[in-house]
């Protein structure tokens, strides 16, 4: 039941399945599956998994569940007037966790 742990990590991390879903690159049912222990991810999709959880435990040291929500859907600045939630969706990880570890530092 680990994944269905770190499936919920992510949603108090301010990611519904559905974004889950499209940023992982499978269907909800999938993330569903995960969540109720009823298989686990494996390959791509795990890691895709592990570095969204990654970015969700990063961003509760900085905000609230509510908090990380608004910084991941909102446009930033430092990311050139992107969404956190689209990059991670575009596989852009780093570009994202870069961000992070500048509010992390009070730089942004």
């Amino acid at each position: 039941m680990l994944y269905s742990r770190v499936v919920e990590d992510v949603r108090d991390g301010g990611l519904t399945v559905g974004e889950m879903a499209k940023v992982i690159g499978v269907a909800e049912r999938q993330v569903r599956n995960w969540s109720a222990g009823a298989n686990t991810p494996s390959g791509r999709n795990r890691d895709r998994l592990l570095q969204l959880h990654y970015v969700a435990q990063l961003l509760r040291d900085v905000y609230t569940r509510e908090g990380a929500e608004i910084w991941l859907h909102g446009r930033k600045r430092s990311l050139a007037g992107r969404r956190p939630v689209d990059l991670l969706a575009n596989g852009e990880y780093e570009e994202v966790l870069a961000a992070i570890e500048r509010l992390q530092a009070g730089a942004a």
